[in-house]
Order: C-alpha cells, then sequence, then structure tokens
C-alpha cells in the first residue's frame, strides 16, 4: 500500500507541475533562447585556404565572423569598405545560431586560393528559414559581385535553384576572395555555412531530393490511408488524425525548405506565415485526437479540461498569427509545443497504469516525436546546434509516430471487428432464445432489459458513452379504432422495420417495449449522435406517408425522447430509461411528431 500511495503521490506532484510550470518554462526557454549571450572568441577568423586538393565539402568554422548591427543601420557600403572590421567577432560555436533574434547580421570570411582550381564552388546556407540575405564579394583581381535573395523574395530569383540558398562564388583563379552576407530574420536565424564544389552539390541535390521524397511519399501514403479509414468507419478520431498528418506533412514540407520552392515560390511572405500557422492547426486537431483516443472527458476531466484550454490557446495562437510579429510568435509555438506533447504522455502515462492498451501505443508512438520535436523546438531557440540532426531526429519522429498511431488505430478497427462478430453471436443467441417479439419482428421488452443492464456495464467498464431512445406511434388509439386493429398491427410492422433500417452500425438495437412503443439502445454514443439517429427516423416515418384522417398531421408519425448517461443526474440505466420516457412525454406534450433530449 505504501508504494501505491507513494507513486500516486509522485503523480499528484507531477500533475500540479503542469498545472503551474507552463508559464514559468516558457518565460525561461524564450529568455534563453533570445537573451542569453553568445560565446564569443577574441581571436580573429582564419583565412580560408583552398587549392586543388581541398575537400570537395568544406564546413566553415573557425573561418566566419560575425557583427550585430542591433540598430540595423549600417550599409553595404560602410561594411564592405573595411572599417568595421574590427568590430567582427569569431563565433565559438561550430554553427551561428542566434535563437529568434530579428536584428540584422553581417557575417565575413576570407579565402586566399593558392593554385587555379578547376571546379566551380557554391557558398551554402543550410537553412532555408532566413527573410533576407544580401551577399557581397570582391577579390584581389578587381572582380567583385552581390545576390540579394531569402524568402521574402521570389525562388525565381535565387541565383541557384535549391531549397537551401546557394551563391556561385569565383573561386577558380588564384586570388584572395572576401565574402561578405547581411542575414535578417523574424524566425530562427541558424547559419550553418559550408563551400561545396558543383559535383558534390548536385550529388547532395539528388540525395537529399530521393530521401525526402520517400518521407513524404510515406506520410502522403497515411494521409490517404487514415482519410479512406475514416469515410470507412465514420469515427472523428480518424478524421483528426488525418488532419494532424496532413499539418505534419506541410510543417517538414516547409521546414526543410521544399514548401517555398513548391508551393509560395511567387508568393514568399505566404510561406512565413503559413509555417507559422501550420504548428498550432496541428497541435489543435492533436489534442482533439488525443482527447477522443484516449477517452479523457469520462476518465480524467481536469485534465480534459487542461487540454481544452490548451486547445483554446493553439486557436488564439492561429489566429494571431498573421498579426504577430513572427521573431516573437515562433518561440511561444515552440514551447508550448514541448508543453502540450508533455501533457498528452503525462495523461497517457496515467492511461497506461490502468492497463489501457491505446494509452501504452499512444505513449510509444510519442517517445521518439517528442525527442524530434523537443530537439528542433531547441533549435530554433539556438539552444541546440546541429539544425539537420534536429531536422532529421523531428522527422524521424514524426514519422514512427505517424506509423505507430496507425497500427493503434488499426488495432481499435480489430476491436470493432472483435465486439461485431460478438454482436453477431448476440443475434444468434436471440433467435434461439425466442427473445423476439412476433408481430413486429424486432427484439422484445425481456431482451431489451437484458442489454440495457450489459451496455450499462460495458459503458462504465470501458468509458464509453451510451444513449438511448424511447419511441411511441402518435395517436395509434385513434388509428385503431378508425382502420381496425388488424391495420393497427401492420402498422405497427411497418414502423419498427422502418425504425430498425435507420440504425447503420450491428451494436445499436431496437425492441418492442410494450403497446405502441419502442426502445432503442444506442451503444458508444453520445447525445449529440443519438439526436441525429432520432431526426431520421423521425424523417423516416413521416416520409412513408401512411394516411392517418384522425392525426393533425394526415400521417401516421411518431415521438421520441433521448437520454444519454454523459448526463450528471443520471446514475443507473433505470434513470437512463426513466429519462428517455419523460423527454418522451414532453414531446408529446409539445404537440407530437417530435424530439426532445
Amino acid at each position: 500500500m505504501d508504494r501505491f500511495r507513494c507513486m500516486r503521490e509522485c503523480l499528484s506532484k507531477f500533475y500540479r507541475f503542469l498545472i503551474s510550470g507552463p508559464v514559468f518554462l516558457a518565460v525561461f526557454l524564450i529568455f534563453v533562447g533570445q537573451t542569453f549571450p553568445k560565446s564569443l572568441e577574441t581571436t580573429p577568423a582564419k583565412k580560408l585556404q583552398l587549392d586543388s586538393g581541398s575537400p570537395e565539402e568544406i564546413r566553415l568554422f573557425d573561418e566566419i565572423s560575425f557583427m550585430r548591427d542591433s540598430l540595423g543601420s549600417l550599409s553595404s557600403n560602410e561594411v564592405i569598405g573595411g572599417e568595421l572590421d574590427s568590430s567582427f567577432r569569431r563565433n565559438a560555436d561550430k554553427i551561428s545560431n542566434f535563437g529568434y533574434d530579428s536584428n540584422p547580421y553581417w557575417f565575413k570570411f576570407r579565402a586566399e586560393v593558392e593554385e587555379p582550381i578547376s571546379e566551380e564552388r557554391y557558398l551554402r546556407i543550410e537553412y532555408p528559414h532566413l527573410d533576407k540575405i544580401d551577399l557581397y564579394w570582391k577579390d584581389s583581381l578587381g572582380r567583385e559581385g552581390e545576390y540579394h535573395t531569402g524568402n521574402l523574395t521570389p525562388f525565381k530569383e535565387r541565383p541557384v535553384k535549391d531549397r537551401y540558398f546557394v551563391f556561385p562564388i569565383p573561386l577558380e583563379d588564384k586570388a584572395e576572395v572576401e565574402v561578405y552576407f547581411r542575414v535578417e530574420s523574424e524566425g530562427s536565424l541558424t547559419i550553418p555555412i559550408s563551400l561545396i564544389t558543383r559535383s558534390k552539390w548536385e550529388e547532395s541535390f539528388r540525395i537529399s531530393l530521393v530521401l525526402n521524397g520517400i518521407f513524404f511519399g510515406a506520410l502522403g501514403v497515411m494521409v490517404f490511408y487514415n482519410f479512406f479509414l475514416f469515410l470507412g468507419i465514420r469515427e472523428k478520431a480518424y478524421l483528426y488524425y488525418t488532419i494532424v498528418v496532413f499539418s505534419f506533412v506541410l510543417f517538414t514540407l516547409i521546414s526543410s525548405g521544399y514548401g517555398f520552392w513548391l508551393l509560395f515560390s511567387d508568393f514568399p511572405k505566404w510561406g512565413n506565415y503559413a509555417f507559422a500557422a501550420i504548428t498550432p492547426m496541428a497541435m489543435f486537431f492533436l489534442i482533439l485526437f488525443s482527447q477522443e483516443y484516449l477517452q479523457t472527458r469520462n476518465s480524467h476531466p481536469r485534465l480534459h479540461l487542461l487540454s481544452k484550454l490548451l486547445a483554446g490557446v493553439w486557436v488564439l495562437t492561429l489566429c494571431a498569427s498573421p498579426f504577430f510579429p513572427l521573431h516573437k510568435l515562433l518561440p511561444i509555438i515552440a514551447v508550448l509545443s514541448i508543453l502540450g506533447i508533455l501533457l498528452l504522455l503525462f495523461v497517457s502515462v496515467l492511461r497506461a497504469l490502468k492497463n489501457d492498451r491505446r494509452a501504452k501505443i499512444f505513449l510509444a508512438a510519442w517517445i521518439l516525436g517528442l525527442t524530434g520535436i523537443i530537439m528542433f523546438s531547441l533549435n530554433r531557440l539556438g539552444l541546440w546546434e546541429s539544425e539537420p540532426i534536429a531536422s532529421g531526429a523531428l522527422k524521424l519522429g514524426l514519422l514512427s509516430n505517424v506509423v505507430l498511431l496507425s497500427l493503434g488505430l488499426v488495432d481499435r478497427i480489430n476491436t470493432f471487428r472483435k465486439e461485431k462478430e460478438e454482436y453477431k453471436e448476440k443475434a444468434d443467441q436471440l433467435l434461439e432464445l425466442s427473445l423476439l417479439d412476433p408481430l413486429t419482428g424486432v427484439a422484445n421488452r425481456r431482451f431489451f432489459d437484458q442489454e440495457l443492464d450489459r451496455e450499462w456495464n460495458r459503458s462504465l467498464r470501458t468509458e464509453r458513452p451510451l444513449s438511448m431512445l424511447m419511441i411511441d406511434v402518435d395517436y395509434f388509439k385513434s388509428y385503431n379504432d378508425t382502420y381496425g386493429h388488424l391495420k393497427g398491427d401492420e402498422i405497427l410492422e411497418r414502423v419498427a422495420l422502418a425504425l430498425k433500417d435507420c440504425l447503420n452500425r450491428s451494436s445499436d438495437m431496437i425492441s418492442r417495449y410494450g403497446g405502441e412503443e419502442f426502445g432503442v439502445i444506442l451503444p458508444d454514443t453520445p447525445v449529440e449522435g443519438a439526436i441525429v439517429v432520432a431526426l431520421d427516423m423521425l424523417q423516416t416515418v413521416e416520409d412513408m406517408q401512411i394516411v392517418h384522417e384522425k392525426s393533425p398531421f394526415s400521417r401516421v408519425t411518431v415521438s421520441i425522447g433521448v437520454s444519454s448517461n454523459l448526463d450528471r443526474e443520471i446514475h443507473s440505466p433505470q434513470e437512463l430509461l426513466g429519462a428517455a420516457d419523460k423527454n418522451l412525454y414532453d414531446a408529446k406534450s409539445f404537440g407530437r411528431n417530435h424530439i426532445r433530449h
């Protein structure tokens, strides 16, 4: 008992942390990501030495120095002229990463070509989310040039068509070359720089295209797979998950640089807004999916409310994305993403401790997914150095997450299939035990009472909703008095078959409760779904156009009362039946041919 009490206390403390910690953690990470000083070196940057034996790809670390233009007022002539060379400092990090800093930064490096080189080289910045890049070069032979590009410039104006920023630099002749470039961005300021030969660039371009094609193809298959499952099963969880996976596809497409190339090549500003809007959309539907998949409404009401509040925050973030400065919005999105996944993992841990198989699958799916998201978010905050590793971890995490959760949904289908087989066996037993009403062919009162108790207990065990309908044929006594009892029996049979046809699932059951009354049990159905079924029944009977002279509607109609165990005042199957019967009485008092819930 002490061990279980200790476990409960630990979980309680963790829960209180989730309630009180997010604001502090968010502020702390944003502060560290944006204001913690970068490590600087006072020693000058090295000059790059190039000859015919130099590697095909050279990562520039010690050769790069930078200067922060805090006022944004420095002109290219001031910087390139050498007047401010003493203000440049070498960054001690292997990759220049300044987090979310909207101030312009100037970078420079020098290369000395010791002998003529036959192959052209490119300067490549392997980070696709930089708004403005102005690059200037000059050499000791008197030549010079410049390039202007970035995510706010149409893709067709890039000097080399690539998802990254690639610039041809004339390094074939024996000379000394100086390169200056200015970078400004509302997003994360990450500058991984390399010099690469044309042949090596073409090779890496092809390999990257193939690998990313396989990745996006796999995610695309999962989108269609889950969408067609939704069309077949009509469960909200599959629709939510389809939207989540589709959002993952868009997010990784844009974050990898292909989105600006393939989707927003002529509308670059929309690419930045889309990048800021996709994450809130994905997280919003992920929360909806998790609520449905983990059944948090009934199992953990407080955490369910917290997740709903978080979903509301994501909606506000999505609405604010076109108007809020990206350098302030993106850090918040990065931190909220981490906190949101931690909350979902906490819920899944609680469910897994109760031996919930779906929660175990959910937990396994998000282990790699959470790792990738945290690494990617920390990279954007400037707290993780390697952008390629962060992006790769994100892709691997998302792909593993999508595959495992899809398997979890398949497991759910198998569960439905088993339940369907069980219901079929029950139907056979129904015939064997003669629990059918001989007049209408539907279940009788005895079977109705048994099924109501059984479905009530199953609803408590699985924490799934249970709804029921009580249906009465309007003015049936007047119909018997007018057309005779034989005709009345025929009408009851026709109405029963019509009501039965309105039930689309094998688990739904209709029975003749007594006289002209019918009862319907709807397992795994909230009150909203029960109302849809009731409206369909109401319309179906009216569309039969059975003449009834004594009815104010001139045709046979029904009245329906609806109830659900999600109502907090209902604590037993008898109270569920009583609520439906009371609502049926209200429907008849209202004038009949109505439903009440």
